[in-house]
């Protein structure tokens, strides 16, 4: 059994597929064409008209009936049968030809979708990528909340953000918190959180095997505290090993895990940090009150909307925050024209007390300014990104903005 103490260990990632025809031939040209698509990833699984695929428990998410131009009635069936199935998969009619009356036929026994033989790529690429981002978002509604942090100007603390974050999400919610170290090259987080992590992000990727709950706790370090550390890589050049995909099937899987995973995503923007942001209920850019930050801010949003994602919108936390700082929030936000969702008020004697005694801010600098800037941040992720109510929170604000201009 899992320590983890996993909340469901259901498949995640690939799509599982049952493909079923009568003739093996056939079935293996469309298996081979299905696994050159390259994405979605795909679980491919055969079976003769009458099976129900479902092994090991487990149903598929799409089932493909192929028609091959002879005897339909055997294929026609096994669709009307899973059509009246509970909670049944999406049903695909592979057809040979393009026959109307065929078409009309497959359709009224309950196919979902279309295609014909030999594959479009491109059209059998469209229907999987369209039921997959379905899954996706059910999936997402149903698990637990990313949170990625990146910046690409430094000095700003992400690392230190992400680490505070985790642990005021564990100290003062009790929740089930992970971190995940994306800064690949620096590794900075097992050095916040005082860690030595035998096992990193670099086992994830070893072997054709699908990623589980057990090879992921496998990999994971576990803080006193209870968070739970994917660590980056232990040397710098194995950095580049690790893939967008590796990154994507983690955080999907970890997100069925725990109730928040924190991803520290650096300052070095590539294919690793973008799988991150497709995956986050929340991107956070961090600047601080200089005017380098507040440019490179601007550029990231700019990049951010010519890569078209979707699903989530940048937000921007000021670090090292001082209220009497000659550069302004109110300036800042009119440069990006967007508000500041968060301040993290400056706190150097404190951060310096934690890296001094190896111990974390909880340990000794609990209800300092900083500490609690964090957990007012925590509360509000908790709550469903509301910020607090208008009297008590505005006041709260004020105090810990003015208390953390004078550390």
């Amino acid at each position: 059994m899992s320590v983890l103490g996993t909340k469901n260990d259901a498949t995640h990632g690939a799509l599982r597929v049952l493909l079923v025809g009568e003739a093996e031939d056939r079935r293996t040209e469309v298996r081979l064409a299905l696994a050159a698509l390259g994405d979605p990833a795909l679980e491919i699984i055969e079976a003769a008209p009458g099976a129900n695929g479902a092994n090991g428990g487990t149903s598929p998410d799409v089932t493909m009936v192929l028609f091959n131009g002879g005897n339909e009635e055997a294929s026609l069936s096994h669709l009307q049968a899973q059509s009246d199935v509970p909670n049944r998969p999406v049903l695909f009619a592979l057809l040979q030809e393009r026959s109307p009356v065929l078409m009309r036929r497959v359709l009224r026994a309950g196919a979902d979708e279309l295609l014909f033989l030999p594959l479009d790529p491109g059209d059998a690429t469209r229907a999987l990528l369209k039921i997959s981002e379905t899954r996706r978002r059910a999936e997402r509604e149903a698990g637990g909340v990313v949170v990625s942090m990146v910046s690409t100007v430094g000095g700003v603390g992400v690392t230190s953000l992400v680490a505070n974050l985790a642990l005021a999400l564990r100290y003062a919610l009790n929740k089930r918190v992970a971190v995940v170290d994306l800064d690949l090259q620096t590794g900075g987080l097992a050095v916040v959180l005082n860690l030595e992590p035998e096992r990193t992000i670099m086992q994830l990727g070893e072997g054709e095997r699908r990623l589980d709950s057990i090879q992921l706790e496998s990999a994971l370090t576990k803080h006193p505290s209870g968070v739970y550390l994917l660590a980056a890589p232990k040397r710098i050049e194995d950095s580049e090993l690790v893939s967008d995909r590796t990154v994507g099937a983690a955080l999907e899987l970890m997100r069925q895990l725990f109730d928040f995973v924190v991803v520290d995503c650096g300052g070095y923007i590539d294919e690793n940090a973008v799988a991150a942001w497709e995956r986050s209920d929340y991107l956070f850019y961090l600047l601080d009150q200089s005017i380098a930050a507040a440019r490179c801010a601007w550029r990231f949003v700019d990049l951010f909307t010519r890569l078209g994602l979707s699903g989530v919108e940048p937000s921007f936390i000021l670090s090292r925050f001082q209220a009497h700082h000659p550069i302004s929030e109110e300036q800042i936000t009119h440069t990006l024209g967007r508000p500041i969702y968060a301040k993290v008020p400056r706190d150097e004697k404190v951060l310096e007390r934690v890296q001094l005694r190896a111990l974390d801010l909880w340990q000794v600098g609990q209800g300092s300014p900083l500490a609690r800037a964090v957990e007012e941040l925590a509360r509000r992720l908790a709550s469903g990104g509301e910020a607090a109510a208008e009297n008590s929170g505005s006041l709260v604000s004020r105090l810990i903005s003015a208390l953390g201009g004078r550390s």
